[in-house]
């Protein structure tokens, strides 16, 4: 408990008595005030109003009267000494303090004593001049204005840069060496799980904490998901030490170390001191492209024959020509290029350096193809792919009997069977071609082949005998008979012959021949018969006209 008992606190225990902040504020013996003093122990004592009790100026005196009564004004001056310590109030008595500020002019000199005026008591007299002397510090010059020689100490930051190197000196400006920077610096570790701290510049003698736990960066190569994890570390993470085994366009993958983008240190856990604070911010380095395939690979030539491969890098592309003949198929589809091997300008192109396509020879022979269906006519187009065109050449074809001539485009003619074709052939006509053992002609419709039973012919023949005299009408084929029974071939007779002789001659034979022996007498009586008839028919004809 305090003195006065009005407030208690837990201190301790040499401090069992102390005074509190508050006045005492107990009442006082009069019962009319209370008591102003601060706490304290024991009686309060009387009122300070009661007994003797002067006017506010302390020139007159009132014994008796009531402390809750106010002291009268006495009316005299009240002649207390001013603030000024120079001149006294001239208002009358009065309550309250005098007038703070003395309204009498006098003469001052200002605080550098370089200026003299005269100004009320009250005021002070300050000039414009400002004091050049250097303060105690010794850096900087004191320029307050009037300055009485006393200058204050300095009031400005000493600013001195710091034995660390980091900071400056916060201390008011002062003589001799600064203090030592009174700073902590936290070294931790890149994740800044694990930290300690030193004063401000011995940091970079310090070594970063060893840190437990692993690091945070994400690797940015495509084996992110394999990596084993590493402990955290400053800088920038160690390299992927797994084979790349990216795959090329070609089918083959890269064996080479893994190359790929790397993540970016974390700027902020570096131990070098930074002089100016810098917003430029860590980037990605990007990963090196993998290099061209080194595998080796057969390639074929440009004109990809058989048997002309070459062992070649992978990622090689150059095309070679090898001392083959193209061999590729001409347009016509017929022939074969006879050019030495040749890039196509139908083949794509998968090298870098790429030849120049050069077209195959262009096929100027006539189409060489035999016809189907097969006929000797030749197609009149160029050698081209695909069937000829069907014949359109008109073809002359007799019928069978020979009597006319027939008419056809070739692939008509040629399209038809042997038996269509023969029919139409056919004239619809008698044959009209002679039969081989006789003089007759066919009388079938015209047909192919030979004449059916020729030796069935049965045509009437008229048959004499060997002076004409006598004659009969016989079948063809009895006829021809008769001369294979007398040993004569009927083909080896002609026509005028045919059945002359197989009749035997009698006695109207010969007087018939008599006659005509009297005829020839008598139209030549004077001409000599130097040349006979050869021929018998003739006799028979001059016979039958006369």
């Amino acid at each position: 408990m305090c003195r006065c008992g009005r407030v208690e606190e837990e201190r301790e225990c040499c401090e069992r008595d102390f005074r509190c902040e508050n006045a005492c504020g107990k009442a006082l013996d009069c019962g009319k005030h209370v008591c102003e003093r601060g706490c304290h122990v024991g009686q309060c004592g009387g009122c300070p109003l009661q007994g003797k009790r002067t006017c506010p100026c302390g020139k007159r005196v009132y014994e008796g009267m009531s402390c809750d009564v106010a002291v009268p004004l006495c009316g005299a001056t009240c002649d207390k000494m001013l603030s000024c310590r120079i001149h006294r109030c001239h208002d009358r008595c009065h309550r309250g303090p005098c007038i703070e500020t003395c309204r009498m002019v006098i003469a001052k000199l200002c605080r550098c004593r370089s200026l003299k005026k005269e100004v009320p008591c009250y005021q002070d007299l300050v000039c414009e001049r400002k004091c050049q002397r250097m303060r105690d510090c010794g850096r900087h010059a004191c320029k307050r204005r009037c300055c009485n020689g006393d200058c204050p100490p300095c009031s400005e930051i000493c600013g001195k840069r710091l034995l660390c190197k980091n900071h400056k000196c916060p201390s008011p400006c002062h003589r001799g060496a600064c203090a030592p920077c009174p700073l902590m610096v936290t070294i931790s570790c890149a994740c800044g799980e694990t930290q300690f701290e030193v004063p401000c510049g011995t940091e970079k003698d310090q070594k970063p904490p060893k840190c437990r736990k692993s690091c945070h960066v994400i690797p940015l190569c495509r084996h992110r998901s394999i990596c084993k994890p590493h402990k955290c570390h400053y800088g920038a993470c160690p390299p992927c030490r797994l084979l790349c085994e990216e795959e090329y366009p070609c089918g083959h993958s890269c064996k080479l170390s893994c190359h790929g983008p790397r993540p970016p240190p974390n700027p902020e856990f570096t131990l070098k001191t930074k002089k100016k604070k810098s917003n430029h911010q860590s980037e990605v380095t990007p990963g090196s492209p993998c290099p061209p395939c080194p595998e080796l690979i057969w390639r074929s030539c440009v004109g990809e024959h058989i048997g002309a491969e070459r062992m070649m890098v992978c990622s090689d592309r150059t095309q070679f020509s090898c001392d083959n003949l193209c061999g590729n198929p001409l347009p016509c589809g017929n022939h074969y290029c006879t050019k030495y091997c040749h890039a196509l300008k139908s083949q794509s192109s998968l090298s870098v350096e790429t030849r120049s396509a050069e077209s195959c020879e262009v096929c100027s022979l006539p189409c060489q193809k035999e016809r189907l269906p097969t006929c000797p006519h030749s197609c009149p187009l160029p050698c081209h792919p695909g069937e000829c065109p069907p014949c359109k050449v008109l073809v002359k074809r007799s019928c069978h009997c020979g009597s006319m001539v027939h008419v056809f485009e070739c692939i008509y003619f040629n399209t038809l069977s042997e038996k269509e074709q023969m029919a139409a052939r056919s004239c619809g006509g008698p044959c009209h071609r002679k039969l081989p053992y006789c003089t007759h002609l066919c009388p079938e419709i015209c047909h192919p082949g030979q004449c059916p039973l020729p030796e069935q012919c049965c045509k009437k023949v008229t048959v004499r005998c060997g002076c004409q005299t006598l004659k009969k009408e016989w079948q063809c084929l009895d006829v021809q008979a008769a001369y294979r029974n007398i040993g004569r071939d009927p083909k080896d007779i002609s026509k005028n012959q045919f059945g002359l002789g197989l009749l035997r001659c009698n006695s109207d034979c010969k007087s018939k021949v008599q006659v005509v022996d009297s005829v020839l007498q008598s139209r030549k009586p004077k001409v000599e018969v130097t040349c006979f008839l050869s021929n018998k028919k003739q006799l028979i004809e001059a016979a039958h006209v006369y």
